[in-house]
């Protein structure tokens, strides 16, 4: 049986998003709770009704100006704030989360604090204005409207926001409660009218959504230029800046306007708690959102960038009908060139006609079957003598190893390049993630996109459509790197992108 210090652990949301006064304080007599409660067969969602009970009876005490009922005040907000802390924990050690706790819970602390401005006003109605004789009335009415809805509901809803995404980008989806717009519009349009209740909660909930994002564009372009996915080294980076910022998402939510409406009302100025909000909490929530926003704009790739492999990052630039010419040479393999050319379109319209080359064959297997192929092909047609095959080995062992050494200085070079995603577009055999795999290419693409796994080849267009679509940008952000002016740098410009040819003959953008 897990200790009570594991169960604390692991009904926390993260030590990233989690306050000290939280952490010491309210999560253990929280957990505290949980455990009696769960013990007894409590819902979750009687806790979050209770809390609520007690929430508005927090705002009934604070309408008096006495001390006492002041007190009575920070005492049953503080019950409403453990019970919130409750249901949370509950839920997340017993798994038991449903709709009505969702609606509940996002409920819940509105009424809190919608109790409580309304005892404020209750309680200036009649007194004066500091430094003047006039009563307060609508004015204080004004204030606290202003406070409410303007300020305090736009700051805990993009406090809440920022500390979904956080909780995303630490510990995936399963570990947050991120939402959007367009999914909850699509659940609340897929609903029958007869569900009335889920209808009415998801309908809101994707307006919230919606406002959430409307005020965060430069989040909303990040994640939609990283597919929702960015890799480990843009998500610690990403990480690294929003960490600072969630002690602001803390302050905006619960304790420290608790903590300045329990000053205020028991020091008798309540009047001061709106004016707060209006002010530091405000200065704090501008702070949070402009610093957001442009650590969202810092890591969003103004580019793109489309790669070839074969001829571009095995070969360093060289086309294979070359590389492998330059080893019948080196070896005095007793052929013409253009006997060789021959042999190795006719190897390379069999590879592409029949299923030869397997998904999960090595580059080194790859390499080794078409060498062989050709070598055959050459003695079966009388363009070669049939002791040509004892090339086959060292020929193989030679160029594999010459492609070892440039796909390490090419993964070396795409390690370097962070200014943007990168998907390879390749005219292959089928087996492609496994010839990357095996030379250590994992985490450098986006996707890769292979002609016999998509069943478009180069130089149609089409496939370099596929990787525009992949990277989410407009064609002229995105960049072609390819060895072949007919193959890669015509159609990528044909569909609008940049284009580097990158070869011997020619190492330039188009």
């Amino acid at each position: 049986m897990a200790t009570f210090k594991e169960l604390l652990q692991l009904s926390f949301k993260s030590e990233d998003t989690e306050e000290w006064l939280d952490v010491h304080f309210t999560r253990p007599i929280g957990l505290v709770f949980a455990l009696l409660w769960n013990s007894l067969g409590i819902h979750p969602n009687v806790i979050t009704i209770l809390s609520i009970f007690l929430g508005i009876g927090a705002g009934w005490m604070f309408h008096f100006s006495d001390v006492w009922h002041n007190l009575w005040g920070v005492l049953l907000l503080m019950l409403a704030n453990f019970c919130d802390s409750t249901d949370g924990q509950m839920a997340r050690l017993t798994g038991k989360k449903t709709l009505v706790g969702r609606v509940l819970d996002g409920f819940s602390g509105d009424v809190w604090f919608a109790a409580i401005y309304i005892a404020i006003v209750v309680r200036l109605w009649h007194q004066p204005i500091p430094g003047t004789e006039m009563p307060w009335g609508i004015s204080i009415f004004l204030l606290a409207a202003l406070a409410g809805f303007r300020f305090h509901a736009s700051q805990s809803s993009l406090a809440d926001y920022y500390r979904q995404i956080h909780l995303y980008f630490l510990l995936g989806k399963t570990g947050s409660e991120l939402d959007n717009y367009r999914q909850q519009r699509a659940i609340y349009e897929q609903l029958p009218k007869g569900h009335l209740f889920a209808r009415v909660f998801y309908f809101n909930y994707a307006n919230y959504c919606r406002s959430q994002e409307r005020r965060t564009p430069e989040f909303q372009r990040f994640f939609a230029r990283w597919h929702q996915q960015p890799p480990k080294q843009i998500c610690e980076q990403f990480l690294r800046g929003s960490r600072p910022l969630m002690k602001y998402t803390n302050l905006l939510t619960f304790n420290a306007r608790a903590i300045t409406l329990y000053v205020t009302c028991l020091l008798d100025c309540p009047w001061v708690y709106p004016l707060m909000e209006i002010t530091l909490f405000q200065a704090m929530y501008v702070y949070m959102h402009r610093k957001h926003e442009a650590l969202c704009r810092a890591l969003t790739p103004h580019k793109g960038y489309i790669f070839d492999y074969g001829g571009t990052l095995d070969t360093a630039g060289v086309h294979w009908r070359q590389v492998i010419w330059d080893a019948y040479v080196r070896h005095q393999v007793p052929v013409t060139e253009q006997q060789f050319r021959e042999a190795y379109v006719f190897v390379e319209r069999q590879l592409g006609a029949q299923p030869l080359i397997q998904p999960d064959f090595t580059f080194r297997q790859t390499l080794d079957l078409k060498i062989r192929l050709q070598l055959e092909h050459l003695i079966q047609n009388g363009l070669a003598p049939s002791a040509t095959d004892k090339y086959h080995a060292a020929m193989v062992d030679e160029l594999y190893a010459m492609v070892q050494q440039a796909t390490a200085h090419s993964i070396a070079v795409l390690q370097q390049l962070t200014d943007g995603p990168k998907v390879l577009v390749s005219n292959f055999y089928g087996n492609l993630t496994t010839v990357l795999h095996e030379f250590g290419f994992d985490g450098c693409f986006l996707q890769v996109i292979e002609s016999a796994v998509v069943g478009i080849r180069k130089p149609n267009p089409g496939i370099f459509q596929l990787g525009i679509e992949a990277l989410g940008m407009p064609p002229e952000e995105i960049v072609v790197v390819g060895d072949s002016l007919e193959n890669d740098i015509l159609p990528a410009r044909e569909l609008g992108c940049r284009a580097v040819w990158f070869n011997k003959l020619s190492n330039k953008e188009i």
